[in-house]
């Protein structure tokens, strides 16, 4: 009877990995909130339409979070294909005080907290 010996384990994932997963998390509820944000600016849009002077701020606000929302798509597009270039040149700090202010308080958090690791990379 032989006994092989098993495989060795793989070696454990780099530091830049796990930053770089940590930071797809962070963007990826950015995007998912902004989209949430979207609908609520949009929604508000609608029901104040009746009276265009009521409705013209919450459309601002829209498109102000619609250039949030793209954005962060281009952030959440390099970070699933691993582009730490176009990730460090979509990342900026007054985007995240952007989206903080215009598309709610989480993707403007969120971008704020992945501001630092994409920083690091």
């Amino acid at each position: 009877m032989t006994y092989s010996n098993p495989p060795p384990p793989p070696p454990p994932p780099t530091a830049s990995t796990d930053r770089l997963s940590a930071i797809k998390t962070y963007i990826l509820v950015a995007f998912i909130f902004n989209i949430i944000a979207l609908l609520g600016w949009i929604i508000a849009a609608v029901a104040f339409f009746v009276t265009i002077i009521f409705a013209i701020p919450f459309l601002i606000l829209f498109i102000v979070a619609i250039l949030v929302f793209l954005r962060v798509y281009r952030m959440y597009n390099a970070v699933n294909a691993g582009d730490i270039a176009t990730l460090k040149a979509n990342s900026d700090m007054l985007w995240a005080v952007i989206a903080l202010i215009f598309a709610g308080v989480i993707p403007g958090i969120m971008l704020i907290i992945a501001d630092g690791p994409i920083k690091e990379l």
